[in-house]
C-alpha cells in the first residue's frame, strides 16, 4: 500500500446489484487507487459486515477491485446501531441517565461498548480474514455516557461506588476509558487476525475532550491520522473558517508521528447528502489537503449519478491531477519556518467554544476561564492564512519537531506540563522566537493555576492575578515598533488581557491604555500600562503580549493587528518564500517533494459569498522564493511563471488554484 492515497468512497447504496458491481470500474476511470468500501454491505448510510449476508457479493466485488487495480479498506461502523440491527438496542444500545435510547442523527440508537455488541463486532471484523484487503476503517466509536445496567456495574467495580453517585469528572474519565479500552483491544483484534492489516478510526483533532497523554493513546491504535477536515459546513457557510480544512491536515500532520495522514472529504454540501459542494469549493478543499501532506478520501452520501455533473467534473479532475503527479505527493516535507502551536493540554482543560459535527460531539472542560481557547487558536490559522504564509502545527506530541522553525506562534498556551515548558526555552535558547498572549504559561497541564507563570522568569514578566476589561472602546499602542495609520498611532486594544508586572531583562514594547467606563466617556488617554514584553533568551527570544490578541483577531481581524503581527513574525522569521499582491483570502504552503522539487500550493478563497462559486480572478501575483530555484511552472493550469528577476516569478492569474512546482 503506498502513503499517499486516493481514496474513493460511497457512503450509501440505493442501486441494483449490478450497479454496484460496475463501481470498481467507475472508481479506476474517475482516478481513484483505493476504496474504502461500504456500499456492498450498506445498512442505509451506516454498514456492518455480516458474512451470511454480504459475502456473496463482497466475493464479486472484489475480484472486480482487483481487475482495475484498486486496493480495499473495508469501512465498519462502530458507533451506531443500524437499521438492521436497531432492534436490538435494549441488548446492544446506550442509555440515558432516564432509560431512554438517544439518537444519532435522529434515527439510530449509539453503541455500547460495554456489551455484546462487542463480540458481535470483533466476530465480523474476523470473517473478513479471506479477503485480500488493506484493512480497515472504523466509523467511531460514540463517546456517550451510557446508564445501562452493564456499565453501572462495571463503574461501581471500577471506582467502589455507584453509578449514580459518580461525579461528571468520574463518568467523563470511565466513559473515556471505555472508549480507550475498545480501541485497544480491536486493534489487537486485527492484529491477530492479519498482522499486515492497517486500521484507523475517525479522529477528532479539535475536541478538547483528551489531554495530550490521553490523546496519544487515542491514536495508538490508528496505523492512519484520518479526520473530517472536509466535511463542511454543518453550519452558516458565511461562518465556516477558510482555513479550517488545511489546519486540520497540519494537526493531522502533526500527531501521526510519521503516520500517513488522511483527509476525509464529503462532496456534499453538509448536513445536505445529496446536494453536491460547488466546483470551487471542491476544488479549494481537495488542493487545501493535498498541499498539506494528506491522502484525500473523496466520499458521497447519495447515488453516484449525481457525479454525472460540473461538481462531479470537477471532482474528477482533481482526482486525475493527483494520479498524474503521484509521485510527487509519495513523500513530501513542509519547508514553513514558522508553527502555530496548539496545545492538548490547554484544550482538555481550557473554557472552548466547539464546532457542529456529525460524529465529534463537545469537549466537557470543566475549567472555566475567561477566553475561549478554540478562538486563539483559529486566530492564529487564520491570521497565518490572511498573510498567505507557509505554517506548520506543533503540538505536545511532537515537541521534538521545533527545532526545524524559527517562529512559534503560541495562542493563549495556557496549560503546560514542565516538559513543555523545557521544550519551549530550548526552542528560544536555541535561536527561535516565541510569539504568546494572554495566559501564556499560567497553568500546569492539569489546569491547575501556578504559583508564578511558567515563563515569567526567562520572559521577564509576571501576573499580578487580576484581569483587565478593555472591552471594545480601549486602546493599545507598540511605540518604536508598529505605528498603525491614525494620528496617535494607536490599535484596538483586545477585549480583555492579564494585568502584569514587569522586571528585568524584559523590554516594554507595548503598552495600553487604562480602560475607560464607556465609549463617549472621553479622550482616550495614552496608552501606559505595560502590555506587551520582548525578551532575549538565549539565542532567541520571547514576544509575549498580556492582551488576547489571537482571540480578538478571529472575532474582529483587525488590518492593524494583521499588519503588526506580519512585522513581528516577518522579523524573525526567514521569510524565503513570499507572495506579494495577494489578498488576505489567499493561503499558501510549500513542501519539498523526494522528486527533487517544491510544490507552492495557492488556494484562493477571495470571494464575497461561501459557498463559493467562482473565485475572484486575482492578476500579477509575484511569488518570490530563495534564487537556487530556476524555474516554475503552475501545474495545475499548465502554464510557465514569467521570471522576473532570480528569485522572483509572475503568476500572471489565479483562479481557484495553483500547484507549482520550482525546480
Amino acid at each position: 500500500m503506498k502513503k499517499h492515497l486516493r481514496i474513493a468512497a460511497l457512503q450509501c447504496n440505493f442501486q441494483t446489484e449490478e450497479q454496484t458491481l460496475a463501481m470498481p470500474e467507475f472508481w479506476q476511470d474517475f482516478g481513484f487507487n483505493t476504496e474504502q468500501l461500504l456500499h456492498t454491505h450498506a445498512d442505509m448510510y451506516s454498514a456492518v459486515y455480516e458474512e451470511p449476508v454480504h459475502g456473496k457479493l463482497l466475493e464479486k466485488y472484489m475480484k472486480n477491485s482487483a481487475d482495475n487495480g484498486l486496493g480495499t479498506i473495508i469501512y465498519m461502523n462502530c458507533h451506531i446501531l443500524g437499521p438492521s440491527i436497531a432492534d436490538r438496542k435494549e441488548e446492544w444500545g446506550v442509555r440515558d441517565a432516564q432509560g431512554n435510547y438517544p439518537l444519532s442523527y435522529g434515527t439510530y440508537p449509539a453503541c455500547c461498548l460495554n456489551s455484546s455488541w462487542v463480540d458481535y463486532f470483533f466476530d465480523c471484523v474476523e470473517s473478513l480474514k479471506k479477503f485480500d484487503i488493506y484493512g480497515f476503517f472504523f466509523d467511531g466509536p460514540p463517546y456517550h455516557t451510557c446508564y445501562c445496567p452493564r456499565c453501572q456495574a462495571k463503574f461501581e467495580k471500577i471506582y467502589g461506588k455507584k453509578h449514580s453517585e459518580a461525579t461528571a469528572e468520574e463518568l467523563e474519565k470511565f466513559t473515556y476509558e471505555t472508549v480507550i479500552g475498545f480501541k485497544d483491544a480491536l486493534y489487537r483484534k486485527v492484529k491477530s487476525v492479519n498482522p499486515q492489516w492497517i486500521m484507523y478510526f475517525n479522529e477528532g483533532l479539535f475536541v478538547g475532550r483528551a489531554d495530550s497523554k490521553n490523546f496519544a493513546r487515542q491514536l495508538a491504535s490508528d496505523d492512519i491520522i484520518g479526520t473530517e477536515g472536509g466535511f463542511f459546513y454543518y453550519i452558516p457557510p458565511k461562518d465556516h473558517d477558510i482555513w479550517y480544512c488545511s489546519s486540520s491536515a497540519k494537526v493531522a500532520e502533526a500527531v501521526a508521528g510519521g503516520k500517513p495522514t488522511v483527509i476525509f472529504f464529503a462532496g456534499d454540501h453538509k448536513p445536505w447528502g445529496w446536494y453536491l459542494h460547488t466546483p470551487a469549493e471542491t476544488a479549494l478543499c481537495y488542493i487545501s489537503a493535498l498541499g498539506n501532506g494528506a491522502s484525500i478520501w473523496y466520499g458521497i452520501h447519495c447515488n453516484p449519478d449525481n457525479l454525472l455533473s460540473s461538481t462531479g467534473a470537477m471532482a474528477k479532475r482533481l482526482v486525475q491531477f493527483d494520479k498524474q503527479h503521484d509521485a510527487l505527493y509519495q513523500d513530501t516535507r513542509s519547508l514553513a519556518d514558522v508553527a502555530v502551536f496548539y496545545s492538548y493540554d490547554t484544550a482538555a482543560n481550557y473554557n472552548q467554544s466547539s464546532l457542529e459535527s456529525d460524529l465529534y460531539g463537545e469537549s466537557n472542560s470543566a475549567n472555566k476561564c475567561l477566553g475561549d481557547y478554540r478562538l486563539a487558536t483559529q486566530g492564529a490559522f487564520g491570521l497565518c492564512t490572511h498573510l498567505s504564509l507557509p505554517y506548520d502545527a506543533v503540538t505536545e506530541l511532537n515537541l521534538g519537531d521545533l527545532k526545524r522553525y524559527k517562529v512559534l506562534i503560541a495562542p493563549n498556551l495556557a496549560m503546560v506540563s514542565d516538559k513543555t515548558v523545557q521544550a519551549l526555552l530550548d526552542f528560544a535558547a536555541a535561536g527561535g522566537t516565541i510569539i504568546a498572549d494572554t495566559e501564556f504559561g499560567m497553568y500546569d497541564e492539569n489546569g491547575k493555576k501556578r504559583l508564578r507563570g511558567a515563563f515569567a522568569e526567562a520572559a521577564g514578566f509576571d501576573f499580578t492575578g487580576q484581569y483587565l476589561d478593555h472591552n471594545t472602546f480601549n486602546y493599545c499602542a507598540f511605540p518604536g515598533f508598529y505605528e498603525a495609520d491614525n494620528t496617535h498611532r494607536w490599535l484596538p486594544a483586545p477585549q480583555w488581557s492579564a494585568e502584569i508586572t514587569v522586571q528585568t531583562p524584559a523590554t516594554v514594547f507595548g503598552k495600553a491604555s487604562q480602560p475607560m467606563r464607556g465609549c463617549y466617556e472621553m479622550m482616550p488617554p495614552d496608552p501606559t500600562l505595560p502590555y506587551a514584553v520582548n525578551t532575549a533568551y538565549g539565542r532567541g527570544r520571547i514576544c509575549y503580549i498580556a492582551g488576547a490578541a489571537f482571540e480578538y483577531y478571529y472575532q474582529f481581524t483587525n488590518t492593524a493587528w494583521r499588519e503588526f503581527f506580519a512585522k513581528l513574525i516577518g522579523q524573525y522569521s526567514g521569510n524565503e518564500f513570499v507572495l506579494h499582491n495577494a489578498t488576505s483570502g489567499v493561503a499558501m504552503s510549500v513542501r519539498r517533494s523526494q522528486e527533487n522539487c517544491t510544490l507552492v500550493h495557492l488556494t484562493n478563497y477571495t470571494s464575497q459569498t461561501r459557498p463559493i462559486d467562482k473565485s475572484a480572478v486575482l492578476h500579477d501575483l509575484v511569488l518570490e522564493v530563495p534564487s537556487i530555484y530556476q524555474s516554475a511552472v503552475d501545474l495545475w493550469s499548465e502554464r510557465e511563471l514569467k521570471p522576473l528577476e532570480p528569485g522572483k516569478f509572475l503568476l500572471e492569474t489565479l483562479e481557484e488554484v495553483a500547484v507549482i512546482k520550482l525546480v
